[in-house]
């Protein structure tokens, strides 16, 4: 398959697709640039029979002009970046989050337990500082988060598309304001019951130095035997799963909130940061501890735990994730 590495793109913008099939309108004054380090790849997946079995009784085993493109399935991967408050929400709406509010506007990606959440296809210009390229037709099939004491919050993402071609389009030139949130100002609570966002009963815990969050959204794109190479449309195939794991120090607190005796037991968390003019996110979540790795390593001569959770369904709140982000933007692009 074809792909251009990473760190060759240098400039991404996005915009909300009408319907499925129909790209987004990108231009000077359209769309929104994901205001990041940008760091990402492009796979045009492109997958070719070279007619290898195809026999014509010569030595040679693959006959000039008989290979035959079988499939075209690009994935755009965005590395984790500084997580922009004004951006972050695209990648959720994509799957279904919805906004409310006003300034800041929030953003909840609340995923429906018993069915299926509408998606939103993203088109997205990129560039390797030379050549652009129009994907269209994108949704994520992962997204991640992480951050310790030392840096901003980072995200990321891995999305499905139909079709990569080259483009002539123009990139947005506004630059709004983006509010990044320091890993110091994350915080971790646990709660006795599904948390809100306001963090009503949630008590804060005080030693956590760092987490990883990689949810695996169930996106799947759907290719079928109708008379095209791309895929027909994209559709939550597969089940919604996320893994978070985060270090904590090794001291009293942890022995009580995270002790050993606690695998294999539902924990409810809140972890939220928000930057002094109230932009942030709150990841809340009913999670099953898979593991506790017990003086697993130090921080900076602390000597920590990694705790490691997965997603569970919560069967009195009916949830099992929401990421709610306090954001400048009003709307898709």
């Amino acid at each position: 398959m074809a792909t251009f590495g990473a760190k060759a793109l240098t400039r991404i913008a996005t915009g909300s697709q009408a319907a499925f099939g129909t790209a987004a309108a990108i231009g000077t004054a359209l769309g929104e640039v994901l205001f990041s380090e940008t760091i990402g790849s492009l796979d045009l997946g492109v997958t070719v029979d070279l007619g290898e079995t195809i026999s014509v009784g010569k030595r040679t085993a693959i006959q000039a002009s008989q290979p035959t493109i079988t499939g075209k399935a690009p994935i755009l991967t965005i590395a984790e970046g500084p997580a922009s408050m004004r951006t972050l929400p695209l990648i959720f709406d994509a799957i279904g989050a919805t906004t409310a509010g006003a300034g800041p506007y929030t953003w909840t990606y609340s995923p429906t337990q018993g069915d299926v959440d509408t998606l939103v296809f993203y088109s997205f210009l990129v560039t390797d500082g030379v050549q652009k390229y129009l994907v269209r037709d994108a949704v994520p099939t992962e997204i991640t988060m992480s951050t310790d004491a030392n840096g901003l919050l980072q995200a990321g993402a891995t999305f499905a598309a139909t079709t990569a071609a080259t483009s002539v389009l123009a990139f947005p030139t506004a630059i709004p304001a983006n509010p990044f949130v320091a890993g110091r100002l994350m915080k971790l609570s646990t709660d006795t019951n599904f948390p809100d966002k306001a963090g009503t009963g949630a008590t804060d815990y005080a030693s956590i130095y760092n987490f990883n969050l990689s949810i695996t959204t169930g996106v799947g794109m759907v290719t079928a035997l109708d008379g095209s190479l791309t895929a027909a449309t994209a559709a939550l195939t597969g089940v919604l799963d996320a893994t978070l794991t985060f270090t904590v120090a090794s001291n009293a607190a942890a022995g009580t909130t995270f002790p050993i005796a606690d695998i294999a037991t539902q924990k409810y968390l809140r972890l939220y940061g928000l930057t002094t003019d109230s932009y942030g996110v709150y990841i809340l979540g009913s999670w099953e501890i898979e593991n506790i790795v017990v003086l697993s390593a130090d921080n900076e001569g602390v000597v920590v735990n990694e705790v490691t959770c997965r997603l569970a369904y919560d069967t009195t709140s009916g949830k099992s994730l929401e990421v709610v982000i306090d954001s400048p933007l009003a709307t898709a692009p």
